[in-house]
């Protein structure tokens, strides 16, 4: 019999899903654990807070009524496993660090007149390195959160140069009040009596050569005439 087109695409399509489904499954860990050699575990466990875990009170009587009697554990989370029945397939790991216990809750299909059954399934000292899986992980909630890096500022626009200061005011005169004479003036009057000073003394020294000069021209005359018979004056 011949397998029409549509046919072979739909097988075709299958075996890809098929094959992809069991990659899939593939790359999910499916582990044994040491201590507890008939629970397969199913990926990595998840944590989950005190909120979770009183919702997961409401379906685990048990895991309520544990709680009530010792508290809530520094430290919870969810682990899925491969289901066997009558337990369903995860279970609730509360982990009191103080008292070194872990305590294993899981939940139990019984009934549907029961529907919130489960019991604990596993209690036994914390295994070193889970202590210190749960202790990185509980540093790190406490760590601050680092500060966001401010963006860089846009630079400022560069400065231009300041003008040049002007040029300073020439020193205003001196101007003589009526409360006296200024420096200046005094200065200019002096220097006027001192070219009146030689003025002077250069007139006094002709005067005085006239005066020389007459009386040499005096005497002169008087030799002169002292020297002409009387008949001739």
């Amino acid at each position: 019999m011949r397998m029409t087109r549509k046919a072979l695409v739909a097988l075709a399509a299958v075996v890809v899903v098929t094959t992809l489904a069991n990659a899939a499954r593939a790359d999910v860990r499916r582990e044994r654990s040491e201590r507890r050699p008939y629970i397969v575990e199913v990926g990595e466990p998840y944590s989950i807070d005190m909120a979770a875990i009183k919702r997961e009170a409401l379906y685990i009587d048990n895991l309520k009524e544990y709680l009530t009697m010792y508290g809530y554990p520094e430290y919870a989370e969810i682990q899925e496993v491969e289901p066997e029945w009558p337990w369903g397939s995860y279970e609730v790991r509360m982990y009191y660090l103080r008292r070194n216990l872990e305590a294993v809750f899981g939940h139990v299909f019984i009934s549907e007149a029961a529907p919130n059954s489960g019991v604990m399934k596993f209690q036994d000292d914390i295994t070193p390195e889970k202590r210190h899986q749960i202790d990185v992980i509980l540093a790190a909630r406490s760590a601050p959160p680092v500060a966001a890096v401010p963006e860089q500022a846009p630079a400022a626009p560069a400065m231009e140069p300041a003008p040049a200061p002007p040029p300073p005011a020439p020193a205003a005169v001196e101007q003589p009040s009526g409360a006296g004479l200024t420096e200046s003036l005094v200065a200019r009057i002096e220097a006027a009596a001192d070219r009146a000073a030689v003025a002077a003394d250069k007139a006094a020294e002709q005067s005085e050569a006239a005066v020389r000069a007459a009386d040499r021209t005096v005497s002169i005359v008087e030799k002169m005439e002292s020297t002409v018979p009387p008949s001739k004056r």
